[in-house]
C-alpha cells in the first residue's frame, strides 16, 4: 500500500505541468551596479552614467572630450592626449541594455549647446543629446530626417550622475 501511495504521488508530480517562475526584471540602476561592482567602467570615457526617467532597463555612460583628455593626461597617456586634441569638442557615449553593451564608443560632435551624431543606416537620421551639466538632466532625441528635420521621432529624458561619486565633477567645475 505504501508503495502504491509513493507511485501515485510521483505520477502526480510528473503529470502536473510546471509553470516557469518569472524572474523580476532588474532596473537600469541595478544593471549598472552589477557592472560597476565588476569594474566594467575603467575606460577614459567612463565618467557619468545616465538613467532614463522611464522603467527602461537601458542606460548610457558618457564623458565629454575635455574630461577624457584630462584623464589621459593624469594617467600619463601623452600619445592619446595628442590624438584626442586633434578632434573637435564632443561627447563620448557607450550604450547598455539589460547590462550588455550595445555597441562601441560613439563620438557625438558638439554643435552649439548639443551633441549630435548623423547616420545613414538603417535610416537617414540624427541622434542628439542635450545635457544641462549643472543639474545633470539630459534629453536624447532621434530624428528620422527623411520625415522631419524639426520633430524628433523618439525622445528620452533622464538624469546623469558621476559613476564614482568621489570623482571630480569636471576639470572646468561646471558639471554636477
Amino acid at each position: 500500500m505504501k508503495t502504491l501511495i509513493i507511485l501515485a504521488a510521483l505520477a502526480l508530480l510528473f503529470c502536473v505541468p510546471s509553470f516557469p517562475q518569472q524572474q523580476p526584471t532588474l532596473t537600469a540602476r541595478q544593471y549598472f551596479v552589477e557592472l560597476r561592482d565588476a569594474n566594467a567602467f575603467n575606460k577614459y570615457a567612463d565618467k557619468y552614467v545616465c538613467f532614463p526617467d522611464t522603467e527602461n532597463p537601458g542606460f548610457v555612460v558618457v564623458s565629454d572630450k575635455a574630461d577624457v583628455v584630462d584623464r589621459m593626461a593624469r594617467s600619463g597617456n601623452e600619445k592619446g592626449v595628442k590624438l584626442a586634441v586633434k578632434t573637435g569638442d564632443g561627447l563620448f557615449v557607450r550604450t547598455f541594455y539589460k547590462g550588455v553593451e550595445t555597441g562601441g564608443v560613439l563620438f557625438y560632435d558638439k554643435i552649439e549647446d548639443s551633441y549630435r551624431l548623423e547616420f545613414k543606416s538603417p535610416l537617414h537620421g540624427r541622434a542628439v543629446y542635450l545635457i544641462n551639466w549643472k543639474t545633470g538632466r539630459y534629453r536624447f532625441q532621434v530624428y528620422d530626417l527623411d520625415k522631419s528635420k524639426v520633430l524628433p521621432s523618439e525622445e528620452i529624458s533622464g538624469k546623469c550622475e558621476l559613476i564614482r561619486p568621489d570623482d571630480t565633477p569636471s576639470i572646468a567645475g561646471e558639471k554636477p
